[in-house]
């Protein structure tokens, strides 16, 4: 018999369609709410007789292939190869003398994953085990989402992985193992790990990712980008959640791997993790094939929930922009989980306070209403620019969704009361107006001239500063491990941009690694912080002579403080024109002061730049002391 014929005689359409769909009987068929629309009155019909589905609502039918094309976006094969499976039909081998590169990576992958889950029942994994039954999971845990244990020995997945038929090249290739740079052997790229392996949709394990049990660093390690496995596009967990979510209609998405796992085992089985990274476009992409809306339940740090509620919402503007209006599944909502403070991560809280980790959940809010909010909470209203750093930071965001003119007029509206600038003079201010059309100061408030005059400097600057930056960013992270007079001198404040924080923390955190191994250092990054450092290490700036290196940070600081009191010095600039007469006075000071100190710090470069004098040729870069530090 054809397959295909066999696979809808073993298996009703009813039972593979009510997996995602509540389905009632009326008649001689079934009907239920459609998957693939919006709607309130059940228009979709399932007709066993036939083997057929059809919505009179969105027009959409077929049978049961159709059907799983459609509900999982897959091809013709991979439908008929999943129907085949649940059907116990076996489909005729293919008329290929190997298998694809990419197939042997996923089966590489099980194999290895049935190595780690091995080992970590075996004498070695005691550790493993330990730390799992103290954070409280137990052996459900361990054996629904199949972890496992990396030995601390260099080659013994390897050794396995060859006695299985896989080479060191391709292993390699496969981000199972390390290639040294002096062409030795290669050793297992997972080390004295937890492991838990990440799968797709379809269940099929794309990559891993390695928790070390000690205080040692990277505490987290995924594998690399290979032809199967992207981090910025995986969810884990979402083999176990994504008929829940499409059931639900909604999806959580938490920080961890153990965050995701805790959920699961309390049955909150519409929950994955982002593996530690920045929502990205991809993962919300992704979820947004399964339901219409997507909650954010990161970790209660007020600072690090602002800042990844405005990555997602750069994300989601992207999804709105490229799926458009005529999309049949209607737009994301995206929202925000306030998880309550002092009570742990998602891990802890949902262990030992669940009743509060529901009413976060049914607590949750718009993303850019917890956005807006956070912002402004976060602003100091006793300095006096705080107005204008609000306005540079939410109006980029408000601009980013300018495909809904509503929504954007509305929060404009709200920014204008929040910060009393005239609406007119935010909307003016937005990225795309003042390319549209030139300014009519003429027509301006004295408040909206002022905030114009500040945008334009800052807009003037932004670049420089920006710049300055990332060559300090450069120069430190050729050095890796920094002398400790020069790590004194930098702190995160030195940096506007969080992208620029975040990169220099990292850096902090290797320093007692005494490891001057850029690659090591550049396993432990996000895949978005990795792509940064990287473009950053190969500026081509010179870099100093032996023992010069605190002098040159010193000199990146300095011109930061004069490329940011050349902006403070602008703007006040431009205030003096809107002042009253009883505060003129104090303003002329106050450009006094700055044109003094501006003044002082070019006499400070100019002697700063006598004590570093550079290499003759822009490619002489030197060679780093790995003793002392010190170039």
């Amino acid at each position: 018999m054809d397959p295909v014929e066999e696979i809808k005689e073993r298996l009703s359409i009813e039972d593979v369609v009510g997996r995602y769909v509540d389905l009632k009987r009326s008649g001689a068929s079934s009907k239920g709410l459609c998957p693939f629309h919006q709607e309130k009155t059940p228009s979709f019909y399932v007709t066993p007789g036939r083997g057929t589905f059809h919505c009179f609502g969105c027009g959409k039918g077929g049978d049961v292939f159709t059907f799983v094309q459609e509900i999982e976006r897959v091809t013709f094969p991979d439908a008929l190869k999943r129907l085949a499976d649940q059907a116990g039909v076996t489909l005729p081998e293919r008329d290929e003398r190997k298998p694809s590169h990419r197939k042997r990576m996923y089966e590489a992958n099980e194999v290895a994953a049935r190595w780690f889950q091995e080992m970590l029942g075996a004498a070695g994994g005691s550790s493993a085990r330990a730390y799992l039954r103290n954070r409280g999971f137990d052996g459900n845990a361990v054996q629904l989402f199949g972890l496992g244990y990396a030995p601390a020995g260099r080659d013994g997945l390897i050794r396995r992985m060859r006695g299985a038929g896989f080479d060191n090249r391709f292993l390699v290739d496969a981000g199972l193992a390390i290639q040294d740079d002096s062409g030795g052997a290669p050793r297992d790229r997972f080390r004295a790990r937890l492991m838990f392996p990440i799968r797709d949709s379809s269940g099929r394990i794309s990559g891993f990712g390695g928790r070390l049990l000690d205080d040692g660093q990277p505490k987290y390690l995924n594998s690399p980008q290979t032809e199967i496995f992207d981090k910025s596009s995986v969810l884990y967990g979402i083999d176990q959640a994504h008929e829940a979510i499409r059931r639900e209609r909604q999806a959580v998405l938490v920080e961890g791997y153990l965050d995701a796992l805790r959920a699961h085992i309390a049955g909150y089985r519409t929950v994955v993790a982002s593996l530690g990274t920045s929502v990205t476009t991809e993962q919300l992409a992704t979820l947004a094939r399964f339901a219409p809306s997507v909650i954010l339940a990161l970790d209660p740090d007020p600072a690090g929930q602002g800042a990844a509620a405005r990555t997602a919402l750069t994300a989601l503007a992207e999804i709105t922009r490229t799926r458009g209006r005529g999309s049949s599944t209607g737009p994301l909502e995206l929202r925000v989980a306030r998880l309550p403070a002092g009570l742990g991560d998602p891990d802890e809280l949902i262990r030992d306070h669940p009743q509060r980790w529901q009413e976060a959940m049914a607590g949750s809010i718009p993303a850019f209403d917890f956005y807006f909010t956070a912002t402004l909470e976060s602003l100091d209203r006793g300095v006096e620019s705080w107005r204008q750093e609000a306005i540079d930071r939410l109006l980029p965001v408000i601009q980013q969704f300018s495909t809904s003119a509503g929504w954007q007029a509305a929060w404009i509206e709200r920014l204008s009361h929040a910060t009393g600038v005239q609406p007119g003079a935010l909307q003016r201010a937005l990225p795309a107006e003042r390319t549209a059309r030139p300014a009519r100061p003429a027509r301006r408030s004295d408040e909206s001239r002022r905030v114009a005059a500040d945008t334009t400097a800052r807009a003037l600057t932004a670049d420089a500063e920006r710049d300055m930056e990332r060559a300090l960013l450069a120069l430190l992270l050729k050095v890796v491990i920094l002398p400790a007079r020069a790590a004194e001198d930098v702190t995160a404040a030195t940096f506007s941009q969080t992208e620029h924080r975040e990169l220099f923390a990292a850096l902090m955190a290797w320093q007692h690694t005494d490891n001057y191994d850029y690659l090591m250092f550049r396993e432990s990054l996000p895949d978005p912080l990795q792509e940064l450092a990287d473009g950053l290490r190969e500026r081509t700036e010179p870099l100093p002579d032996a023992g010069k290196v605190r002098i040159a940070v010193t000199i990146h600081l300095t011109r930061l403080r004069q490329i940011r009191l050349q902006a403070q010095l602008e703007r006040s600039q431009a205030a003096l024109q809107g002042v009253d007469d009883d505060d003129r006075t104090r303003m002329l000071q106050e450009v006094a002061r700055l044109h003094i100190a501006k003044g002082g710090v070019s006499e400070e470069l100019e002697r700063l730049s006598g004590l570093l004098p550079r290499s003759t040729g822009a490619a002489d870069y030197g060679t780093i002391d790995h003793d002392s530090g010190s170039w």
